[in-house]
């Protein structure tokens, strides 16, 4: 039986003695169900460059909750939309900074985050305090979920339990130290939390794969070939091409996010797949390897995070004469589609672009533009779509909050119910669309 978050959560508490903890989250998914059936678990909560936020899952909460937002990005609204009905939560915005998926919250502004969520943490834990683990362990895995210990561990201290972020590029450990001076910090992960697990869901459900086929086939990949995968978060595709070259090509993984390397090579090593995939830093505006390089250079889903120009050179700096490179952007310059039985109106606002996209990034069909000028040649230019039809998944439970910052009550009673609808006659769908292009460096 697949265990669920919630159930993997309760195990680790168990094995933790935690009957009650501070938690610091960016978004609730993963807790929404304990938030809901086991309110008194919670010392307090904090959300930490939170762009998702639903004022009725977090009401239990509200005089234990801080909220720390930028005043750019997808937060702002969500905020706006919450607050009134949250009069007992405290907040923090951080001014002159937009919150986006990957914005790395705590190396940005932790020095600012600090002493606010301390203060906040000290009124907390004097009204409602936390449990104060004490065990001989500093980390370990239970039920999936790994776990890595800072501050006291002899029983002296409250305990903090952080949840990753998705996709942040440090996680919480610039903040770490400093709170670990005052708890028993404990950060979680694995491959069932977070960004690990939304995208190792997203690259695991076959209507998005097919998308990732349709590109992979074009791109054209030999046996034998050296494959360089760039921004390869947690490895989910790499562990696909793997399995679908039967081992025949060495695929170089690397990408910005220590976070997600150190979870890539725990899950290749488990699925074994080490011996295939090399996983290592590497920062796509400056690749740290030599030119013509790569018979195959690949990236999906990441231009959009970082200068798109400067990334694509440096793609096409790293590939041999004659090999190929292929982008996949996501599209947020076409509207999705939510395949549920709602109104008109509802659609409109839940099936507009989603603004997810760097300030120099790629995110539309400007990708073909970019490398019609690049000077690669054979071009192969289109758009596909992802699909989601799991609404139990982590791209659906991450997706889905955003979507009721934009409805009022009697919209969102109206989803719930068509959704139960389009679940009880299996039409549910999600959909969104991505541009992709494949090009080959013309030989000198």
């Amino acid at each position: 039986m697949t265990l669920t978050a919630e159930q993997r959560l309760d195990a680790l508490f168990d094995h933790l003695a935690l009957e009650r903890a501070h938690f610091g989250v960016q978004n609730t998914a993963e807790l929404d169900p304990i938030i809901a059936g086991e309110p008194e678990r919670f010392a307090s909560l904090a959300l930490c460059g939170l762009n998702r936020l639903q004022a009725e899952t977090v009401l239990p909460l509200q005089d234990r909750l801080l909220l720390m937002y930028g005043d750019g990005g997808a937060g702002v609204d969500a905020m706006a939309a919450s607050m009134p009905s949250l009069p007992k939560a405290k907040s923090h915005c951080l001014k002159d900074y937009t919150v986006l998926t990957w914005s790395d919250v705590a190396g940005d502004r932790g020095d600012e985050i600090v002493p606010r969520w301390l203060e906040f943490l000290g009124r907390a834990e004097a009204r409602n305090p936390a449990s104060r683990p004490s065990t001989d362990q500093r980390a370990g895995e239970v039920a999936g979920i790994s776990y890595r210990i800072a501050g006291a561990i002899d029983g002296s201290a409250p305990a903090l339990v952080l949840l990753p972020m998705l996709l942040s590029a440090s996680q919480w450990e610039p903040v770490i130290e400093r709170l670990a001076e005052h708890y028993c910090v404990i950060s979680l992960g694995g491959r069932h939390l977070g960004g690990v697990a939304f995208i190792d869901g997203r690259g695991t459900d076959p209507g998005y794969l097919r998308g990732v086929e349709m590109h992979v086939n074009e791109i054209g990949i030999q046996p034998g070939e050296m494959v360089l995968d760039v921004g390869c978060g947690p490895g989910s595709l790499d562990r696909w091409l793997a399995r679908r070259t039967n081992g025949a090509n060495p695929i170089t993984a690397v990408d910005v996010n220590g976070y997600f390397l150190r979870e890539a090579e725990v899950i290749a090593e488990a699925e074994g797949l080490s011996d295939i995939i090399s996983f290592g830093p590497g920062n796509a505006e400056n690749l740290q390897f030599p030119d013509n390089s790569f018979d195959v250079v690949m990236s999906h889903t990441v231009m959009e995070e970082c200068n798109a120009d400067r990334m694509l050179a440096e793609l096409i700096r790293v590939a041999k004469p004659g090999g190929r490179v292929g982008v996949m952007v996501r599209a947020v310059d076409m509207r999705s589609l939510w395949n549920l039985p709602v109104s008109a109106a509802i659609k409109e606002k839940v099936e507009a672009p989603v603004p997810s996209v760097g300030q120099d990034g790629c995110a539309d069909a400007s990708l073909y533009r970019r490398f019609g000028e690049s000077g690669l040649v054979d071009l192969k230019l289109f758009p596909t779509t992802m699909t989601v039809s799991d609404p139990d998944g982590y791209t659906w439970k991450y997706y889905e909050p955003y979507l009721f910052s934009m409805l009022d009550e009697a919209e969102t009673a109206q989803w719930h119910a068509a959704k139960a609808q389009a679940i009880a006659d299996r039409s549910i769908l999600l959909a969104r669309w991505l541009h992709c292009a494949v090009g080959t460096k013309p030989m000198p």
